[in-house]
């Protein structure tokens, strides 16, 4: 589980001109909490797909449940602020059709969270297992 102290410093590349270092691949997503109405930023590792960026999380983390509902959310992702709507995966099944096609398109995103792939592909018994302690969030830039 990262710390705060992680968090803030990979937060303060991404919106700083460094963050080329981390590649494209990380972004800090920005919303408020929909019971405390505080800011929240949360930085995350994405995979885009046109206008839509992937992020998985641990079930028991609780800021993506603040995308519930096709919630507004800020993005910072490659030195540009964007805007966008959450969707969140959480049935299992849904989870193992996001966790699948994600690992299609980035294949060594797998191994982060426990997956094998076999030719390529996931089996069923390893992402019913991920399904089981992780969401999928898509965030649809507006």
């Amino acid at each position: 589980m990262p710390c705060r102290f992680e968090n803030s410093v990979v937060s303060a590349i991404v919106r700083s001109p460094l963050h080329p270092l981390l590649g494209d691949s990380f972004a800090v997503v920005s919303l408020r909490g929909r019971r405390s109405g505080r800011p929240l930023a949360t930085p995350v590792n994405v995979v885009r797909e046109g206008r839509t960026v992937m992020v998985v999380s641990l079930r028991t983390r609780t800021w993506w449940r603040n995308l519930r509902g096709g919630e507004r959310a800020g993005l910072r992702l490659a030195g540009k602020d964007l805007d966008a709507r959450g969707e969140v995966l959480e049935s299992p099944e849904a989870v193992r059709a996001g966790l699948a096609h994600l690992f299609e398109l980035r294949p060594g995103h797998a191994k982060y969270f426990g997956v094998r792939l076999a030719d390529g592909k996931p089996s069923a018994d390893a992402l019913q297992k991920a399904a089981a302690e992780l969401v999928v969030v898509r965030l649809h830039l507006i």
